[in-house]
């Protein structure tokens, strides 16, 4: 009798733990449930001005557009980086919407021969890349909508060529600052050491100074406002006052507020991030 007792009882138990484990398996958090998945119809990708330069629908690049002629492939320009290119989505009825903001999801790519071609982002979070050329030819590239290690959606191969551009630049190593009006060059920086001083009187404001970036092939170049925007970090205060100007976004004055040496740090912020930080450049007002 027992024995019939504690087997019945045994049963009782694992069907309840079945039960309990089909039950448990189909459900979800209920705290934290799983993000919805994002499913495009298409993908269109922009440069800085917001104007579409490929447009990708229902799987299909197309090479029209809102009744014009579009490219149905990007350029990327040999050993510097292109246009800010920005992406957005679209619904079925065409109409855009912004990617997800999630941290589930992620921009991802695939790129056919990577000594061809690579990507360059601005910030790691955001949809928006650069395309830079390694060699001259032809690749391909493949954009993804990552969301918790897997792809939910995904463009079609995408035709890339690599050709040499005289006016691209590659990403900042260097920085030089020199009055505006006639070139005189002031100062120059990397981030590892600096060379030149500026000098300012007391109670005295400088000519525009003007702030340039160059890149590891000596390319010059102001890079896209107001995508990027120029940062600055004074050590010690109290010497001397940094005055943007607010009409030219890489152009500056200094002003002499009490006699001493101080250091300005010249930054190219991206957002909140910056891209690069100069060496501190001494600031001398007499």
């Amino acid at each position: 009798m027992k024995n019939k007792i504690f087997s019945s009882l045994m049963l009782l138990f694992l069907l309840s733990q079945i039960i309990i484990f089909n039950g448990c398996k189909e459900e979800t958090n209920p705290v934290t449930p799983p993000s919805e998945h994002v499913e495009p119809e298409g993908w269109i990708i922009r440069d800085a001005t917001a104007k579409p330069i490929l447009v990708v629908w229902q799987g299909v690049i197309q090479t029209q557009w809102n009744s014009s002629a579009i490219s149905d492939t990007l350029i990327a320009p040999l050993n510097a980086l292109s246009d800010h290119y920005s992406i957005k989505f679209l619904d079925q009825n065409k109409n855009l919407f912004n990617p997800p903001t999630n941290t589930d999801y992620s921009l991802g790519w695939v790129i056919g021969d990577t000594s061809a071609l690579s990507i360059v982002q601005d910030s790691p979070t955001d949809y928006a890349f650069h395309l830079k050329g390694k060699k001259e030819g032809k690749t391909t590239l493949v954009l993804q909508l990552r969301h918790l290690g897997h792809t939910d959606a995904r463009t079609p191969e995408i035709p890339v060529i690599i050709q040499e551009d005289t006016t691209a630049h590659g990403e900042p190593i260097g920085i030089r600052i020199s009055f505006e009006e006639d070139g005189t060059v002031l100062a120059n920086a990397t981030s590892t050491n600096s060379t030149g001083v500026i000098e300012i009187n007391k109670d005295s404001t400088s000519d525009h100074i003007m702030v340039e970036f160059y890149d590891e092939h000596g390319h010059y170049f102001q890079p896209e406002y107001p995508l990027h925007a120029l940062g600055y970090e004074m050590n010690p205060t109290g010497i001397f006052q940094f005055l943007p100007e607010a009409a030219e976004p890489w152009v500056f004055r200094i002003k002499g507020i009490n006699v001493g040496t101080a250091n300005l740090s010249i930054r190219l912020m991206v957002g909140s991030t910056a891209e690069f930080i100069s060496f501190p450049i001494s600031v001398n007002v007499r």
